[in-house]
């Protein structure tokens, strides 16, 4: 399976994890670790939503966040108490490179896990890498629930999972999310716990006081205090 750069950072949000939710259309709270980059010391990130709106949490050292609608992205810079509005194409035409290096196919195995309380299908992938060696792994996926690959906005992750055949791809886009990655027998992604509640409309806004930052001010830093 290629492996989508999922860490945002550091994040430790304690949810309570419910046992058998119910993933058709998930409201809620839930946290994934991931260990692709430190294997020994795993990433984590917490992804809230509340019907097509989505904030991912603990973006940088900065404890930034991001908050996607499916058309657009904002960029919430705690340490500079500013946002920023992206484009909604912004990247996609690096993801359409990046898929075009690798090539497989994704099938469902007829297997299923229940992860954080939720229960997904498990689909095995077997492929070529962009560096041509072969690939293998298994993704599994839940309807309505998990990392939401298919809300990103503008397309940054529409191809992400392309290697995967048209029928992966459909599942992904026609609202299956992610629960678990492995590679090589070995777990890189899994969602640890899942919390159904009601989310406030204003987690999917900039914080009040915040002001927009001029895209032209993306790179710089912020002047140090004297």
């Amino acid at each position: 399976m290629q492996r989508a750069k999922l860490c945002l950072a550091a994040v430790c949000l304690l949810a309570t994890a419910t046992s058998r939710l119910a993933a058709q259309g998930f409201n809620g709270v839930m946290q994934f670790v991931s260990y692709e980059d430190h294997p020994d010391q795993p990433d984590t990130m917490t992804q809230i939503t509340k019907g097509s709106k989505i904030r991912f949490e603990g973006m940088g050292k900065g404890g930034g966040a991001m908050i996607m609608d499916g058309t657009s992205r904002i960029v919430i810079i705690p340490e500079q108490k500013q946002y920023m509005e992206l484009p909604s194409d912004l990247g996609s035409k690096q993801a359409a490179t990046e898929s075009a290096k690798h090539h497989g196919v994704a099938a469902k195995t007829g297997k299923k896990e229940t992860i954080a309380g939720i229960t997904c299908e498990d689909w095995h992938y077997k492929g070529t890498g962009k560096d041509g060696k072969p690939e293998e792994g298994d993704a599994c996926v839940a309807q309505g629930a998990g990392l939401m690959i298919n809300r990103f906005a503008g397309g940054m992750s529409a191809h992400v999972f392309d290697a995967g055949g048209q029928a992966f791809n459909d599942a992904i886009n026609n609202g299956g999310g992610i629960l678990k990655v492995t590679s090589d027998g070995k777990v890189v992604f899994i969602a640890v716990r899942a919390q159904a509640t009601s989310v406030p409309d204003a987690m999917f806004a900039p914080p009040a006081g915040y002001t927009k930052m001029d895209m032209s001010q993306m790179g710089r830093r912020p002047p140090r205090k004297p």
